[in-house]
């Protein structure tokens, strides 16, 4: 037990430099990737959900004011609403498509 490898203050300061070289190469195997963590479930609902709930609420919204200003109750809330579901519908299909080729690029 008394050799000289033992001792720490006589291993040379490249052998310090390997050993942590090493140590570096067997941490970063183990380490998740850096980057965004992947997303629950929960969150995933959640976005999607609010994206189609804004795109129909603001389509909603610009239907009324529509109908206040300019007098043609109820059609501008109705075509506005249906806009809102249309733009909502088109709001949820890009977040899944980018939702979608961020998981595809992360496995590749």
């Amino acid at each position: 037990m008394s050799g000289e490898d033992d001792n720490p203050r006589t291993h040379s300061r490249a052998d310090l430099d390997e050993l942590q070289q090493r140590i570096d190469a067997k941490r970063s195997k183990h380490q998740e990737p850096a980057g965004k963590p992947p997303s629950s479930a929960w969150s995933l609902g959640m976005r999607y959900g609010s994206e189609f709930f804004g795109g129909v609420l603001v389509g909603g919204v610009l239907g009324f004011g529509l109908d206040l200003i300019a007098g043609i109750s109820p059609f501008g809330l109705i075509i506005g609403t249906m806009l809102g579901f249309a733009a909502g519908t088109l709001n949820v299909v890009r977040a899944a498509r980018e939702i979608s080729s961020e998981s595809d690029g992360d496995s590749a």
